[in-house]
């Protein structure tokens, strides 16, 4: 179970950037659907904006983790 006392980076991003007075969780708890299909909108067009530069940093990171996983593995301490 995850604790609750640090919301995820998502939570606070939405916290920060809409109003106090919008519960936001409510909305998504009251109206699921076009709560996924606003969030599948926006992912796609974030994605056909910036969806190289998404690709980029992900494939960093995970390269990243794979190579610290398995210098950890093989006894090397490369960070």
């Amino acid at each position: 179970m995850e604790d609750e006392s640090r919301a995820p980076l998502a939570d606070e991003l939405l916290d920060d950037l809409l109003p106090e007075s919008l519960d936001w969780r409510q909305l998504v708890c009251s109206y699921p659907i076009p709560a996924l299909i606003v969030s599948g909108l926006g992912g796609f067009f974030l994605g056909r904006r910036h969806g190289a530069d998404i690709l980029d940093a992900l494939s960093s990171f995970a390269a990243h983790e794979v190579d610290k996983n398995v210098s950890a593995l093989f006894g090397g301490d490369r960070d």
